[in-house]
């Protein structure tokens, strides 16, 4: 899974969720302990036997200040607890990376929802660190989190709004200060939306793709890339509109019930929003 960025000078929290047999299970004595080190120039950031917040059960928290995301780089976080005097360890990684306005605008929920469309894309294999390969060109800046974060609060919501009727307004906003928030009963359908917007901005950015001429050295031809992302996203488009009229007929007919239009059956669409935190790990402490 890709390592988590946290932009620079930010104040983010991290996070440990335990389970024991799939049930979130508090440690001895609800303690969880962690320390966090810089690997770039083994920097400590934050010492060894730090107690972590308890938050619910299962899951503990630490909050980073400015001053601990003050370097941009790699770091490592440590975590320490015993299940039934059993000594239990587990490591987890970030990076500090540049300014993310468009990510730190988002919610939590709409973290999460972010992360979970990044990691859609995750899996490609033409980047070192997985993913498309733009992120290996120094100058595109293509940072996967910020890109998602963007599309999101930007072209995602404005096609939302005004595509198929009925047009949406007030319009709905993406964001901590969105003065009409989009409903949270519809995060799924945000969801698909963005990751379709997502696949068309890949393709996009794969436009200026020069041609050697007069060349004999081998080279990857990355040309029809373009044509790889445009077809990917025309299929995560057609299911992605699917959800989104479904979603705009209820605003239509004013009610949250079933109905029948032209003889087919419309259900009232629910999404789940039961997906596990982008700022946590997840450790499994055993059995079946």
């Amino acid at each position: 899974m890709r390592v988590r960025p946290i932009p620079q000078f930010s104040t983010e929290p991290i996070g440990i969720m335990i389970y024991t047999q799939g049930v979130l299970t508090d440690p001895d004595n609800q303690q969880v302990f962690l320390n966090v080190i810089n690997t770039d120039n083994n920097t400590v950031v934050v010492p060894s036997s730090t107690l972590a917040t308890y938050e619910s059960p299962g899951t503990y928290q630490y909050q980073l200040n400015s001053s601990q995301t003050s370097v941009q780089g790699n770091y490592q976080i440590n975590w320490s607890y015993t299940i039934s005097g059993s000594e239990r360890k587990y490591q987890d990684s970030f990076v500090v990376a540049d300014q993310m306005p468009y990510w730190q605008n988002l919610t939590q929920e709409q973290r999460d929802l972010a992360a979970g469309i990044v990691h859609r894309v995750d899996k490609s294999f033409d980047s070192s660190s997985g993913g498309p390969y733009l992120q290996e060109l120094g100058q595109s800046g293509f940072n996967l989190y910020e890109e998602v974060a963007y599309l999101m609060s930007t072209e995602t919501i404005d096609y939302c709004n005004y595509e198929f009727q009925p047009i949406f307004t007030p319009a709905y906003q993406i964001g901590l200060n969105a003065m009409a928030p989009w409903p949270t009963t519809y995060y799924g359908v945000l969801a698909t939306q963005t990751y379709a917007h997502l696949l068309k901005h890949i393709a996009r950015n794969y436009i200026e793709q020069p041609t050697p001429e007069g060349m004999t050295a081998a080279w990857m031809n990355r040309r029809d890339y373009y044509q790889r992302w445009w077809q990917l996203y025309e299929f995560e488009k057609e299911i992605a509109d699917k959800q989104l009229r479904q979603m705009k007929r209820q605003y239509m007919v004013g009610s949250k019930r079933s109905l029948l239009v032209a003889g087919g059956l419309i259900p009232r669409m629910f999404t789940n929003p039961a997906r596990p935190g982008y700022a946590y790990a997840s450790v499994n402490t055993g059995g079946a």
